[in-house]
């Protein structure tokens, strides 16, 4: 298994990203629109079976009704915590674009976070229970889901059918991508590729890394988009199982391509000041540019 690190070095990489659309500032502003709506405090950090669940969705689905083509759907399931005998509620939210293909490519992100008091919180005890907003965690995640849906007509490949999911219960246990993995397995969708974006949002300015797992279960032409992507830059391979602690789990367990895509941990993570004013928004355009192009070459 292996992690596949981009480190691009050369800061044209992300003008050139923003040159390529000519609408790039409205791109970067629903992206923080999104961001700011999902990680505001009356958001509670969105805990999974709650009331806050409940306005994630609606907001999700607002956004999402907005959209050509896009009709979404609430997946129902339940979950039960380890070592307890509580069945809880939780929902995911999903839109299926049919283009009559025989395959279908699968677009992800979790959308809840911690809350307060959680003891998935690494901050010192006193801050515990304040909001963990997950502004990168990941509401940066679910802000590139969006940004992909409001530009689909421009980068669509007809070839696939298209599903984009935003999964809850994810920091308890990847609870709503198996619940979802099993309605493609019961729906017989058969999915071709999987993209999952978790923590997008904090691309480094002076040494922006992306990390791509998952490139072990990809095809040999589709590994060379990757490696290719970037020819001036180094490129590391290390060994790492984390496309199989991600929502690619039940998906690459089935022998389905998948591509997890993160800009990695920092010093906020699962902390209260993972909040909106970290987010480097031309990194997560960066990403979006890097996912269309795979897209249309496949």
């Amino acid at each position: 298994m292996y992690k596949l690190i981009l480190i691009f070095i050369f800061p044209f990489l992300l003008s050139k990203a923003q040159v390529n659309y000519s609408d790039s500032i409205l791109i970067l502003n629903y992206y923080k629109k999104n961001i700011c709506a999902l990680a505001n405090d009356s958001m509670n950090g969105r805990p999974p079976s709650t009331i806050y669940e409940e306005k994630s969705i609606a907001y999700l689905k607002k956004e999402l009704k907005l959209l050509k083509d896009f009709y979404p759907k609430i997946q129902n399931f339940t979950y039960k915590l380890k070592d307890s005998i509580q069945l809880k509620k939780s929902k995911n939210i999903y839109c299926f674009i049919n283009n009559k293909a025989d395959s279908t490519i699968l677009i992800g992100a979790h959308f809840d976070h911690l809350s307060v008091g959680s003891n998935l919180s690494l901050s010192y005890h006193k801050e515990r229970n304040q909001i963990h907003n997950g502004a990168d965690d990941n509401a940066s995640g679910v802000a590139l889901l969006l940004g992909l849906a409001k530009t689909y007509p421009a980068w669509r490949n007809k070839t696939y059918n298209y599903l984009f999911v935003s999964y809850s219960a994810h920091e308890i246990g990847l609870f709503g991508s198996k619940a979802f993995g099993n309605l493609c397995v019961t729906k017989k969708i058969k999915i071709k590729t999987v993209f999952n974006f978790d923590m997008v949002g904090r691309l480094d300015k002076l040494a922006p890394i992306i990390n791509l797992y998952g490139i072990h279960t990809l095809p040999e032409t589709q590994k060379k988009y990757f490696i290719n992507l970037n020819s001036n830059s180094k490129i590391y391979y290390q060994e790492s199982d984390k496309v199989y602690q991600s929502d690619c789990k039940y998906f690459a367990e089935k022998g389905i391509s998948c591509i997890f895509l993160s800009t990695g941990i920092h010093l906020d993570y699962h902390k209260p000041s993972d909040d909106e004013e970290n987010i480097n928004y031309n990194g997560i355009l960066l990403i979006q540019k890097i996912i269309e192009n795979f897209i249309a070459q496949l």
